[in-house]
Formats: C-alpha cells, sequence, structure tokens
C-alpha cells in the first residue's frame, strides 16, 4: 500500500472511528444470522461476503452453512435481491461461474475491491432497493463495514464460530482480520485522546 493510500485510509476511518467501533462491539455470528435479524435493521436486499463468510478464505464455494444462509435469504428477501461481492481476485471468475451455475437466485457482482462502493452501487441498481436499505455482511470491517458505513447501507460486521480451513486458509484470513479490527480499535482511541 503506497503512503498516499494509507493516509487515505488513515483519514477515512478517522471519520468513521466510532461507527466502525460500534461495528466490532456488535459483531455477530454468521451462524446467528438470519433473514428476519436482518429484516429487523430495515434490510431489503443483502450483500455478502464469500471469504469467512460464506465459506473458508479462497473457497471454490460456500460450505454447509454458507449454504444454508444464501437459500435462508433467497426465500426470505426474493431472487435479484441477494448478492455475493468478494475482493478475492484470483478467483472472481471461476467463483462466478460457480454462483451462476449453482446458485442461479443470487448474483456475483464483478466489481472494484471493497471498500469502493461500486459493487453497492450495482446492488441498488439490481434489486431497485435503496442503499439504505442494504444489509452489508462482511467480516472485513475496512472492505464491506467500511463501504457500508460510508455509503448509507446497513453494516454487519460478522466472524464465523467454525469454519472448516487448514492451516494456510485459516492464516491467511487472520492476517487480513486482525489487522483491520487493530487497526480500527487504534484509531478510534487515537481520535478519542486527540479530537
Amino acid at each position: 500500500m503506497t503512503i498516499s493510500k494509507m493516509t487515505g485510509l488513515v483519514k477515512r476511518v478517522w471519520a468513521n472511528a466510532e461507527a466502525l467501533s460500534g461495528l466490532l462491539d456488535s459483531s455477530a455470528f454468521v451462524e446467528d444470522i438470519s433473514p428476519d435479524s436482518l429484516k429487523k435493521l430495515g434490510a431489503q436486499a443483502v450483500i455478502l461476503d464469500h471469504d469467512g463468510v460464506l465459506g473458508p478464505i479462497r473457497s471454490q464455494s460456500p460450505d454447509g452453512i454458507g449454504e444454508k444462509l444464501i437459500h435462508a435469504l433467497v426465500e426470505a428477501f426474493g431472487v435479484g435481491k441477494v448478492f455475493i461481492l468478494s475482493n478475492t481476485k484470483s478467483t472472481r471468475e471461476s467463483r462466478r461461474d460457480m454462483y451462476e451455475a449453482r446458485y442461479k437466485t443470487v448474483t456475483y457482482l464483478m466489481a472494484s475491491r471493497k471498500p469502493d462502493p461500486e459493487g453497492l452501487k450495482m446492488a441498488v441498481t439490481l434489486s431497485g432497493v435503496p442503499s439504505g436499505k442494504i444489509a452489508v455482511v462482511d467480516d472485513g470491517i475496512l472492505t464491506g463495514g467500511l463501504m457500508a458505513v460510508e455509503n448509507g447501507a446497513i453494516p454487519v460486521y460478522v466472524t464465523r464460530r467454525r469454519i472448516d480451513e487448514n492451516t494456510t486458509e485459516k492464516a491467511g484470513r487472520l492476517l487480513v482480520t486482525i489487522p483491520q479490527v487493530a487497526f480500527v480499535r487504534l484509531v478510534a482511541f487515537s481520535k478519542k485522546i486527540f479530537a
């Protein structure tokens, strides 16, 4: 990451430190997410992250928990209201093909990396639902969480109670999520002291 990108990220997190810190404090387990819990937040459509939410990092398809969640959300929200948006470039095309073949009722979005709002804007256009009524379910506080907070969507920060992953997959997931959480906590703490 370049110095200018890091400076920009610090400014974005500083501006949203309270909301992001609050998300960390109210995190939920993926296994506890239900259509009703999202509807109570005002959601009329849902964007789901793949890695760490629907399945292990870099996995080709959702695991049993992810598959169950997808089916429950499609049943509750309807076709055209459930989207998958993942930052993993190496599997984008193959995952898109898999989702199109196995999950014809969900839309896999090919968009810029989160927190860029392109994927959220695509979901708004395709679903006809305003961003304020779209839940973004993600385990990345600086990816989907920041995208949702900055663009008025409904952020839902999640972790998995249990996920079947090998050591490499677990290390990859933790090397992404732990620094993000620590960074948000540090910026939020610094803002309380210096603001």
